[in-house]
């Protein structure tokens, strides 16, 4: 049995054109090109990032309550070339620097708010043992 890739879209197309802005990048060069614009987005944001190669790590940026390793977004040097997001042992690729952002951008607003289940101040961690509170569900 023989497989082949098939395109839904016909060349040309709008559809086609959009699916092509939005594929992976192509070297591991632009896909740190992405990691880079990404922590130029967070600093923007007034989020502190640490960056080294092929990584940028987020310590103030929490995945949710309990979370006290913060969240990293790193590349690889082998394909599939991406924007990896590793956050509570989850790992969610994307293909720019914008879309990891807007995986981000709700952590980053949840942050700039107090936490109702162990009362942290807005910016710090939550209490290791910090459970949400159940009125906001």
């Amino acid at each position: 049995m023989s497989l082949s890739i098939t395109h839904p879209h016909p060349a040309g197309s709008p559809t086609q054109a959009a699916a092509e802005a939005s594929a992976w990048p192509a070297t591991a060069e632009a896909a740190e090109a992405q990691l880079v614009r990404l922590a130029e987005l967070l600093a923007e944001a007034g989020v502190t990032v640490i960056s080294a190669a092929g990584v940028i790590s987020i310590p103030e940026l929490a995945c949710g309550p309990g979370d006290t390793a913060g969240i990293r977004v790193r590349t690889t040097s082998r394909p599939p070339h991406a924007l990896y997001v590793v956050a509570g042992g989850n790992l969610t690729p994307h293909t720019s620097a914008d879309a990891a952002f807007a995986r981000l951008h709700p952590l980053i607003e949840a942050a700039a708010r107090p936490c109702d289940g162990c009362g942290a101040e807005a910016s710090a961690p939550c209490n290791p043992n910090c459970l949400p509170d159940p009125t906001n569900d």
